[in-house]
């Protein structure tokens, strides 16, 4: 969905707000409104539910949401698969949570977003999406991305980054073993590393694939 299709789609539910209020709700000016307006820039996902949360509306289907690429793949070859997400579940800050509940939804994305860094495929049935919570991974990941866990690589390379839970909590950190020890670093800098011994409650839930923020 882009911003034409997006008005065209509130003006079918007889919701009027004007280009300066939604560029205020998105946080951004309205210059950049316009420029994503003219290059109709899909609409990111996030953007959307703020809208949604603002003006008490659904814009989607809840059970079946189509997360559209970005730029860098939207001349892709667009070809559909379904992986699981789960909206209350929350990495990074923790919250005591189980990683994969029973509040789960089907998400369809381009099946070039699960192509890694190495060039191969993911299978989009070890995949699960969830959320990011705070700036701890900033500015790679911001508060409320979905990233998606490939649930299948669970061996820790230095410098990847791993959802897991440490006494607890759920965490999403790059990794580097350091000895006996895990030691887990934010991109953020404000952030000091912690380390993890390896004998603790400590489960790895996959790696983050890389360069996909939704």
């Amino acid at each position: 969905m882009d911003i034409l299709e997006l008005q065209a789609k509130l003006k079918e539910n007889n919701i009027n707000i004007t280009a300066r209020e939604i560029s205020a709700i998105w946080g951004m000016n309205e210059q950049s409104f316009s420029k994503k307006k003219k290059e109709k820039t899909p609409i990111k996902y996030r953007n959307i539910e703020q809208l949604e949360k603002h003006l008490n509306i659904v814009l989607t289907d809840s059970k079946s949401q189509i997360i559209k690429p970005d730029k860098q793949t939207k001349n892709s070859q667009n070809c559909g698969v379904q992986i699981e997400y789960f909206p209350d579940v929350y990495l990074s800050a923790g919250f005591g949570c189980e990683v994969l509940d029973e509040n789960s939804q089907t998400i369809v994305i381009d099946e070039c977003f699960l192509t890694s860094e190495r060039g191969m495929r993911v299978n989009p049935k070890n995949c699960k999406m969830v959320r990011i919570s705070g700036n701890s991974m900033f500015p790679e990941y911001h508060h409320g991305d979905r990233v998606i866990i490939d649930k299948s690589d669970l061996n820790l390379t230095d410098g990847q980054i791993y959802a897991f839970r440490y006494d607890g909590q759920c965490y999403v950190k790059e990794i580097n073993r350091a000895g006996n020890r895990i030691k887990c670093i934010s991109i953020n800098k404000e952030y000091e590393p912690f380390y993890i011994e390896r004998d603790v409650d400590f489960e790895v839930f996959g790696r983050i694939l890389p360069r996909i923020r939704l």
